[in-house]
């Protein structure tokens, strides 16, 4: 029997095989506590630890060499104990394996192991690889380590690689060639990552004789070839992604006549490079796309990533790349960049309707193109830099694109094949709710109160409006009921009740431009009273307003109508039916354990009735 470090107790049969009275383990044994046991006895027990087959790890120091310098390997196992001996090997490639394995040659001397667990290379001339493993006990049990290789950038006669394009950087759009030359017939091409993972031409690449032709999968690393007997010399590649410009122009927004630098930066630059200038010219064929048209003296590229426009009018789009090497290797494009105008524009011109930069995102908004042209499209940059056409956020009738509710806020402008308009720096807000104030929020009849409100963000030109809230009782909702004198709205952003005598409910909103372009609705807010209202009366049983949340409480509405609800506003200001805390029977509420501390009151299509706060503990 044996228990294991959890304390779950197992028989033989789960982990070996009972013979007589004698256990023999397989595989599946591990560490515990075991003991014999029959009918009547317990043996001793053992506590055995049983260790997964330790795996050495080599090291080699230096990795890369220089021609006659000594190399260091070094062979630790874990966990490290007393007895173990270590043989040295060298790796021999197998080229007629399908796995990419080696073979393993004792190195001199190697044969009886060493006590140390480090072995001396002296006069390391080449590229080569290398293996350990220990060993202890009679007969003795072996372990084995991964190939390590020790690199050399020398020249081997024997066995060479050789890099086409012959540098050491590169780029992942790049075709490139490892090739393989020496005393071989039969050559294969391996890697080394960053990681320390070794793979073969096979996995990034197609091996076409003693040539390697890499694929976009191929990434950085340390290169050689290797045949039955030789290894190569090492290349040490660096493959970056292919770089994508960065595009910058001063000033983005000009007067007639300025001049506009564009400035073109490469990521991780170096030198070598020339830079290609271009401008944006608008594919009317399709919703948004361009051509791009070398700008003049550019055919050649610039030494420096800078370019100058004199005389900047109008709006126009540019875009640069960067070059190197013969032929020439590119960059991506950068992302298209925009020089904008507010100038007058006589070939073509941008309307803006209503005509203002300011709007909300429910208005209708309509961008008129005029000019040389009987063919446009409206364009946009938002603030992310990203450009669209009307299509993603309107609908283009002839010259004229009406926008919907997914226009946002952006720089828009009219192009054609041969013209772009004046910009227009258009801001479109989400519509705002106001907040709405009440005070005082309770009142004694013939009181005060003044209605508050506030439209977030603030600016000038508003009109506000004012609101009863009339109860709907086939919604559990208010509509809202202009107050008198309030058709034409306010100036001031308050309003003030006179003579308040009954618990009422109040909204506001707010309104400009002409056509008048509205908020939303703000929030509706109570002013409870506690004088009685012969129409709506609210009467609580028990009659008191102090209860406990297990007493049974009941809100019963009386008055000039044959509908109630009864409604609670909390600490929060939320307001709730009794359906969410209670269940309506007529014109009585019966709460339940969910009712909690509020105002309650009752309402009817005409009335609200007399509030009550009430405390539930």
């Amino acid at each position: 029997m044996k228990a294991d470090e959890d304390g779950d107790v197992s028989s033989c049969s789960k982990w070996g095989e009972m013979t007589g009275s004698t256990c023999n383990t397989d595989t599946r044994a591990s560490s515990g506590v075991y003991w014999c046991e029959s009918k009547t006895q317990s043996s001793n027990a053992a506590n055995i630890t049983i260790h997964s087959v330790p795996h050495p790890v080599l090291t080699v120091s230096p990795s890369w060499t220089s021609p006659g310098d000594s190399v260091t390997l070094t062979c630790r196992v874990e966990p490290q104990s007393a007895g173990w001996r270590f043989f040295w090997y060298k790796a021999a490639p197998k080229l007629s394996s399908t796995d990419n394995s080696y073979t393993s040659k004792l190195l001199a001397g190697g044969t009886t192991g060493t006590e140390q667990d480090s072995y001396i290379l002296h006069g390391q001339t080449h590229t080569a690889g290398y293996v350990c493993r220990a060993g202890r006990g009679d007969p003795v049990s072996y372990t084995r380590s991964y190939v390590k290789i020790v690199w050399s950038g020398a020249v081997n006669p024997a066995a060479s690689l050789t890099v086409s394009p012959h540098r050491l950087q590169h780029y992942s759009t790049e075709s490139l060639s490892l090739i393989c030359e020496g005393n071989s017939t039969k050559w294969r091409v391996k890697k080394v990552d960053e990681d320390g993972r070794v793979s073969s031409c096979s996995k990034w690449g197609a091996m076409n004789g003693s040539t390697c032709n890499t694929d976009t999968t191929a990434s950085s690393g340390v290169y050689w070839c290797e045949s039955e007997t030789q290894f190569s010399n090492a290349a040490n590649i660096t493959i970056h992604r292919v770089p994508h410009p960065v595009l910058t122009v001063s000033p983005s927004w000009t007067s007639p006549g300025d001049s506009v630098t564009l400035t073109c930066s490469v990521e991780l630059p170096s030198a070598g490079w020339r830079f290609f200038w271009y401008k944006a010219v608008p594919e009317m064929s399709y919703t948004y796309y361009y051509t791009y048209e070398i700008l003049a003296g550019g055919t050649n590229g610039t030494e420096q990533d800078s370019y100058i426009l004199h005389g900047q009018t109008h709006t126009a789009g540019y875009k640069c790349r960067a070059g190197r090497g013969d032929p020439v290797f590119y960059t991506q494009y950068s992302g298209v960049k925009f020089v904008w105008s507010g100038g007058v524009n006589p070939a073509a011109s941008l309307t803006v309707s209503p005509h203002r930069l300011q709007h909300f995102s429910t208005e209708s908004l309509s961008l008129i193109c005029e000019g040389n042209s009987t063919k446009w499209r409206v364009m946009k940059v938002d603030e992310y830099g990203d450009v669209s056409s009307c299509s993603y956020w309107g609908e283009m009738t002839g010259s004229t694109c009406n926008t919907d509710t997914t226009a946002r806020s952006g720089v828009y402008w009219c192009e054609s094949v041969t013209q772009s308009s004046s910009a227009a720096n258009i801001t479109i807000h989400r519509v705002p709710r106001p907040v709405l104030t009440v005070s005082p929020s309770r009142t004694s009849p013939g009181d005060s109160v003044t209605l508050t409100c506030r439209v977030e963000p603030q600016s000038a030109g508003w009109r506000f409006f004012w609101y009863k809230a009339v109860p709907d009782m086939s919604h559990y909702s208010y509509t809202p009921e202009l107050l008198a004198g309030g058709t034409n709205g306010t100036e001031q952003d308050f309003y003030i009740l006179h003579g308040q005598t009954h618990t009422a409910g109040y909204v506001c909103r707010a309104g400009r431009g002409d056509p008048v372009s509205y908020t939303l609705y703000s929030g509706v807010k109570f002013v409870w009273s506690g004088g009685v209202n012969p129409a709506a009366s609210l009467t609580v049983s028990p009659h008191r307003l102090q209860h406990f949340s297990t007493e049974s409480l009941s809100l019963i509405c009386e008055g000039n109508s044959t509908e109630w609800r009864v409604k609670k506003a909390d600490e929060y200001g939320d307001v709730s039916p009794c359906f969410y805390w209670g269940e309506m029977n007529g014109s009585t509420c019966n709460t339940n354990a969910r009712a909690s501390s509020g105002v309650y009151w009752c309402e009817s299509e005409t009335q609200f009735s007399n509030a009550a706060n009430i405390t539930i503990h």
